[in-house]
């Protein structure tokens, strides 16, 4: 379910701080931008991003491929991402064609490759490729609605890790959880799914993946796990896409050599605060993505103490932005 510009989380929490620390707070733009002002200092917040990274930092890591470069140039363990031009740019820079390099990436790959708009969100648009039709049908929907797209090998990961990142320490680490259902050699994915509404109710990331699913995730669910398989309604681990949320402790083995990596990504991009996704693969750690912004309103709605966590970080943000303790 879509949320209300002023019914965020982010927003109650920036309210509850102006009070305290006496800033002077105005919502811009239909609430999307806030203003803040204390003792002639003036900030902003523009949706989730607080304007404590460069304009630079920013940039990056809002650009998917961008991101893979730079990481890449640090040495760092990152799933590569190989960015493509609509045709259209043909007129701005010497664009030679997509589909000799798109073919070769594939057969680099072995036909397992992950397609998405390079500066998308959400999980929407996200397409896994593993053939040719599959392939034309991803890129021309892509560049129907973006000028850049990014492709990427898909990668088999267990779990993805976000890491929320202040000043170069992680503020809170937490797993994206894929909804799954247990096979019973009979029913398709579909109907062990609706079996599991049915005795559970509608929970809140089940409502998300209905609400979102992407073709290939719906055409997955007529599969019929075998007896006692654990089957992945979405391969996917967006929140928006039906994960949920586990908080890690300090010890837990998901942590340890990922944060290691978090830490070395955020620095590698100057990241004062934002968020480092990290898929926990065979081969060890993969930093999948940065983003500059910190959305937390799925961890505060849907797990206990979630908005407590929430306004934890953002009061260290808000801090951090004026100087204040």
């Amino acid at each position: 379910m879509a949320i209300a510009n002023a019914d965020r989380t982010l927003v109650k929490v920036l309210h509850e701080l102006a009070v305290e620390y006496g800033v002077r707070i105005q919502p811009i733009g239909e609430g999307w931008i806030y203003q803040l002002v204390r003792d002639g200092v003036v900030r902003h917040i523009y949706g989730y991003s607080f304007d404590l990274n460069t304009a630079a930092t920013h940039q990056i890591a809002c650009d998917k491929c961008a991101t893979s470069e730079v990481l890449a140039s640090r040495g760092l363990p990152q799933v590569p991402h190989h960015l493509f031009l609509h045709p259209n740019m043909a007129r701005y820079i010497d664009h030679k064609g997509n589909w000799p390099a798109m073919i070769a990436l594939c057969e680099k790959y072995g036909w397992d490759i992950v397609i998405k708009e390079n500066t998308g969100t959400g999980g929407r648009g996200v397409l896994r490729v593993r053939n040719a039709v599959e392939l034309e049908n991803a890129v021309y929907t892509l560049f129907a609605r973006t000028n850049s797209i990014a492709i990427s090998p898909y990668r088999d990961a267990t779990t993805e890790v976000r890491f929320i990142m202040l000043d170069g320490a992680c503020r809170l680490a937490f797993a994206k959880v894929r909804p799954s259902v247990i096979g019973d050699g009979r029913s398709t994915a579909l109907e062990l799914l609706a079996a599991k509404v049915s005795r559970a109710g509608m929970t809140g990331d089940i409502r998300r993946l209905l609400e979102n699913l992407e073709e290939d995730a719906a055409q997955a669910l007529a599969v019929v796990p075998s007896q006692g398989a654990e089957f992945l309604v979405n391969w996917r681990h967006n929140l928006g896409q039906g994960a949920a949320v586990r908080v890690l402790e300090p010890d837990d083995p998901a942590d340890g050599e990922a944060l290691q990596l978090a830490t070395r990504a955020a620095e590698a991009l100057n990241l004062t605060f934002g968020s480092v996704d990290v898929l926990l693969t065979r081969d060890g750690p993969k930093v999948l993505e940065i983003n500059a912004g910190v959305m937390m309103e799925f961890l505060a709605r849907s797990i206990s103490g979630g908005e407590e966590l929430s306004r934890r970080i953002y009061r260290e943000a808000f801090s951090k932005m004026f100087e204040v303790d």
